[in-house]
């Protein structure tokens, strides 16, 4: 019988550990996205298989998840969390608190949901979660009140990270600049102190290096590599930049880690110096200057946009050379699914476009049907070969799957 247990108990681990997490930029937040069998080029517009309207003012992209459609937004002055049914009805809608009411208007993150619970973190340090299922408050913590941080200049921003049993976020309070809570209770469960250093709008990803998990991230002060388990710092970098302002999370690849900055900070790649916990320098671009929308690697080219030069670039992940420069399209945010980039500009125009090492090609493109579009920044998102594009307070749902006769 105790034999039995032992195993049921371990097995009980291993599904609860396993279970699927649903967040920013996908399930491993690099923008890269499962789907296949996508079309390569468009008619006109893709079909427009559902509209969701109302769902407040924000930059944050949806979360897809199998229960439905989950979003952030501001109504009036109030942030709100809204749960769609998968075909697009309304079930729910919870507040957090006060949302941002000067320039950039609305909510910021996206949310994260693990095993029936919505986690998201609000400008103004209110930090939730949510059972899914009924709209149920589960816990509600503002991080600013209980350590100290307070918000920044454009609106604290965080997508929360899970990992394990804990929530990972950046409050910036003296003492509890990088914190890890509950993300059953919200109780801290650790705290990381470094150089009082603030958030920097970068939501932390989680690497895999030496075998160890450890949570890659930018504040305010410094490119850090923290244990998840107890917040211990494996390694940090001073950035030097005085704005403060990192929002891109580094890339990591064979024990090499990419950083870029917008506002002409340009790009760096580091190799890690493990014996010395340090990073050294390998090779700078300063043109690629991405601030918004996001990287990704293709055939050894890193992908994104110039915010300085206000163009798409690609570099090379070996010697940092140029290798792509476009202005056929406007800046914006994108991701990648079937070898397939999806694009959704700052002024609101879609495209699809085919990537290689030496660029990109634009094969179809359309605007959203929308007014005087500034400040398009949600992420597009893909599930079940469907494009999500979110602009204020609607979401257009496009089928892009392949429908040419097999």
């Amino acid at each position: 019988m105790k034999t039995l247990t032992s195993l049921f108990l371990l097995l009980t681990t291993i599904i609860t550990s396993s279970a699927q997490i649903y967040q920013w930029r996908g399930a491993n937040r690099d923008g890269i996205y499962p789907d296949k069998n996508l079309a390569s080029e468009w008619d006109s517009i893709p079909p427009l298989v559902m509209t969701i309207e109302g769902c407040g003012m924000g930059y944050g992209s949806p979360t897809i998840t199998p229960d439905g459609i989950f979003v952030a937004g501001m109504i009036d002055t109030l942030g709100y969390v809204f749960a769609y049914s998968p075909s697009g009805e309304k079930l729910w809608q919870v507040e957090y608190g006060p949302e941002y009411t000067n320039r950039f208007l609305g909510s910021r993150g996206t949310p994260t949901i693990e095993d029936g619970k919505l986690y998201y973190s609000g400008t103004f340090g209110d930090v939730i979660c949510v059972n899914i299922k009924n709209g149920k408050l589960l816990w509600h913590k503002n991080i600013f009140d209980l350590y100290g941080g307070e918000p920044i200049k454009w609106g604290y921003t965080e997508s929360p990270l899970i990992y394990k049993d804990l929530m990972i976020l950046t409050p910036g309070g003296k003492d509890y600049n990088v914190i890890a809570v509950s993300k059953k209770t919200g109780k801290l469960v650790w705290t990381c102190p470094v150089d009082n250093a603030v958030n920097a709008y970068c939501s932390p990803v989680l690497i895999r290096h030496n075998n160890k998990d450890l949570i890659l991230m930018n504040t305010s002060n410094n490119l850090l590599m923290l244990n998840p388990d107890d917040g211990s710092v494996y390694l940090k970098h001073a950035l030097t930049d005085r704005r403060g302002n990192h929002p891109m999370a580094p890339l990591y690849k064979d024990d090499q880690i990419f950083y870029s900055s917008g506002y002409g900070e340009g790009s760096v790649m580091f190799t890690i110096d493990d014996a010395n916990r340090k990073l050294d320098t390998l090779w700078q671009n300063p043109d690629f200057d991405c601030k918004l929308s996001g990287m990704t690697v293709v055939d050894g080219t890193i992908f994104g946009t110039a915010d300085r030069k206000k163009q798409w670039m690609g570099v090379a992940w070996n010697n940092g050379e140029t290798r792509f420069e476009s202005r056929d399209i406007k800046p914006g945010s994108f991701v990648m699914a079937d070898d397939k980039f999806f694009i959704f500009t700052e002024t609101g125009e879609v495209a699809l476009a085919i990537p290689d090492k030496n660029g990109f090609t634009i094969t179809s493109r359309f605007m959203i049907p929308a007014q005087n579009i500034i400040y398009a920044f949600a992420h597009p998102v893909i599930d079940n070969q469907k494009l999500y594009i979110r602009y204020n307070n609607n979401i257009w749902v496009h089928d892009i799957s392949d429908t040419t006769p097999q």
